[in-house]
Parts: structure tokens; sequence; C-alpha cells
């Protein structure tokens, strides 16, 4: 799968475009075609280096927030299905075309919310979403 990746701190540039490996679904999690990735304060600390390693969370890509389309669900999981349009909070690994993301941080998007809206709902604070 493509990815944004980098190989060391630094500012925007040091972005790049990679082929990665595609995530492994658990049991309780969803595998979801990330439509699009939010861009917050976390992401742009860990790229600047911030939090002292370039792998901080669950993935070594960067990206906490997503929307995208579920393509695959685990054995364990219910309240989502194939098809389901939805946003979430993940621990590393929104900046990919494909995510991994525990079912119990994903929620479906709101009928005609844009997925690109959606991507950078999940974490704004109550009342604002």
């Amino acid at each position: 799968m493509r990815a944004i990746a980098y190989d060391r701190f630094g500012p925007p540039d040091v972005l790049r475009l990679v082929e990665a490996p595609a995530p492994e679904p658990r049991a309780t999690d969803l595998l979801v075609r990330v439509a699009a990735a939010g861009v917050n304060r976390a992401d742009l600390m860990q790229r600047t280096g911030f939090y002292g390693d370039q792998s901080f969370g669950e993935s070594p890509l960067l990206g906490l927030e997503l929307a995208g389309e579920v393509i695959e669900v685990g054995a364990e999981v219910t309240g989502f299905s194939v098809g389901d349009p939805v946003m979430a909070i993940v621990g590393g690994g929104a900046y990919a075309e494909f995510a991994r993301v525990d079912h119990g941080m994903a929620v479906k998007v709101p009928s005609g919310l844009p997925l690109v809206q959606a991507a950078g709902r999940p974490s704004s604070p109550p009342g604002r979403r």
C-alpha cells in the first residue's frame, strides 16, 4: 500500500510517499480504506521530534485521525459492516491507503457529512462537531 513516511525529523519536506505493508486487522478491528486523514498538532510534534522517537503508538506511520470506508470487519466486531463510512482515532497509521482501527474508536459518518470533513472530527472538542 502507499503511505506517507519520514526518515528524519524536520519540516514537511521530510515526508515522502513509500510502499508499506498493509496492516493486519485483529478480531476487534476494522480495516478501513482511508479517504482522508486529519493533520493535528500531535502529528506535527511527532514529525519534528518532540516525542523523541519516530515510532510512537501502534504504527510507525503518522496520522491519528481518519475517515474512510470499512473493507474488512474483525470476527468479534458488531455494529459495523463492509461498506460503512467511518471516522476514527487510531494509534498511528492514518497517513496510508489502509488503516487498522479498533472498532471502539470508530463511529459511522453521519449522512451528508463528506469524508474529508469527517476525518478531522473525531478529536474535535464537544459541541464543535
